[in-house]
């Protein structure tokens, strides 16, 4: 009893020292919304909390670990699960970074920034299920020297995080961007991102090799206390062909220190061979920002499909961060 009690003190005392040689850093998402339509809400939410470690092994080469909590679970008691989202080691190179593990994707990232209220609502594409946020696989990212322009391309299972690999097929991605990837603080960018993946498509008894391709076309612009932004996206599914398509604009003025205010219309069309299967959706609100790494919104998200009833939520939504 007394070695455990040596080995555990021991292990305790290397993870302090190495956590303080890094980075910690944590986000939550936690919201209260009501509705009083078909399926009435009335209640407090933890949408979801994310812990991140970083640190450097030298001046070239680095990792990051971040766990994602929230509830993935459909089952019986829908509670809280805990994902490993990221478990990345990046080397920087003269010939650009090279990252290896399980890593955030580049199909929306820079359209999430963009968008910048995620405590909020998804970017677009998050949203549609278009594409994971993250997934395990090979990623590398090049600037060109002295320029704006930087291209990124990962080759991954195409599962996401939240699943392993459950076919021989791997999803590649591509993205091209020319500006700031980050644009809060004023900025611009313009750019594209393209991912294929292959997949076994059965009919009856026959099966055949089919593709996914999703593709998003994205240009934002800010001042600092200005921001606007729009997005083209779209999917099409081999096989059944299917093509989804989502157009969506965003907007937000800061017009006090700790006060802005912000606005999103998106079009979503899930299958464009079906009339009047679409909806339109408008996310609207303020946002306030009484400390540092602490924002309160108080906002509105109105649903209206093409053939149906609109449908209005109400949402307090806070992010805290360190």
């Amino acid at each position: 009893m007394k070695k455990f009690l040596f080995v555990s003190a021991i292990l305790f005392l290397s993870a302090v020292v190495m956590m303080a040689q890094g980075k910690v850093s944590s986000k939550v998402y936690f919201n209260y919304s009501y509705n009083s339509d078909n399926t009435p809400t009335n209640s407090f939410e933890i949408n979801r909390v994310y812990l991140t470690y970083a640190n450097n092994f030298s001046k070239t080469i680095s990792f990051k670990v971040t766990s994602d909590v929230g509830r993935f679970n459909t089952g019986k008691d829908n509670r809280l699960n805990v994902y490993l989202k990221v478990a990345a080691l990046s080397w920087k190179t003269d010939f650009g970074k090279f990252v290896l593990g399980l890593q955030g994707l580049n199909m929306f990232n820079v359209e999430e920034h963009n968008w910048g209220y995620r405590f909020v609502e998804k970017a677009p594409m998050d949203l549609n299920h278009f594409a994971s946020s993250a997934d395990l696989g090979l990623g590398y990212y090049y600037t060109f020297p002295k320029s704006k322009f930087s291209v990124n391309a990962l080759v991954t299972n195409g599962s996401g995080y939240k699943k392993s690999e459950n076919d021989n097929y791997k999803k590649f991605s591509f993205q091209a961007l020319y500006g700031d990837s980050k644009i809060a603080k004023g900025g611009y960018n313009i750019g594209a991102s393209f991912s294929i993946e292959s997949f076994d498509y059965t009919v009856a008894t026959d099966t055949s090799t089919q593709t996914k391709s999703v593709f998003g076309g994205f240009a934002a612009y800010s001042t600092g206390a200005f921001r606007i932004g729009a997005e083209y996206d779209f999917k099409n599914t081999g096989g059944s062909n299917i093509t989804e398509t989502i157009i969506s604009a965003y907007a937000n003025y800061k017009f006090l220190k700790v006060a802005e205010v912000f606005g999103r219309f998106d079009v979503f069309d899930p299958n464009s061979n079906v009339n009047n299967d679409g909806y339109s959706y408008i996310v609207g609100g303020f946002n306030f920002m009484p400390a540092k790494g602490f924002s309160i919104a108080p906002n509105v998200k109105v649903k209206t499909p093409q053939v149906g009833n609109t449908y209005t939520s109400y949402f307090l939504n806070f992010e805290y961060k360190i």
